[in-house]
């Protein structure tokens, strides 16, 4: 699970990075901007589905256990999360980001600022969740034996 986990999280932040250094630009590369747009939304289309199949039901099924609760927690907020993404991406279509530039900019560096401890709070429950799906497993296998 926190290998899927990583992947995903780690292509989501390898294309937010890409869409970071383009609105570093001076002037918009609006290609550019749209592919890396659609990059990350196709991206977080995986990760939500995968969430939603894997992640909550481990968590549900966990729920008794601090890394059950912990996701649990998080995906309480996550309507609250979506709905800002989803106003950010409605106020800047791809003619909106080309007349305001500088706007654009500014308003997705705020953006970031909130992602970022979104997906770091993420990274903690379901490394927490991982844990306690993992736990049993831990507790029934053998000790590993020192070779000489």
């Amino acid at each position: 699970m926190l290998h899927q986990w990583l992947e995903l999280h780690n292509a989501l932040t390898r294309a937010m990075d890409d869409h970071r250094t383009l609105c570093g630009a001076i002037e918009a590369d609006p290609v550019a901007i749209s592919q890396v747009r659609w990059q990350i939304s196709k991206i977080s289309r995986e990760r939500t589905a995968w969430m939603l199949n894997v992640v909550n039901p481990t968590a549900e099924r966990l729920a008794h256990t601090s890394g059950g609760a912990a996701w649990l927690a998080v995906q309480a907020t996550t309507p609250a999360y979506r709905q800002q993404i989803s106003a950010f991406v409605s106020r800047w279509p791809n003619d909106a980001i080309i007349r305001d530039w500088s706007g654009y900019r500014q308003s997705a560096a705020e953006l970031g600022k909130m992602i970022r401890p979104r997906l770091r709070t993420e990274e903690i429950a379901i490394r927490a969740l991982a844990a306690e799906r993992d736990a049993p497993l831990a507790r029934v296998l053998p000790p590993i034996r020192q070779v000489i």
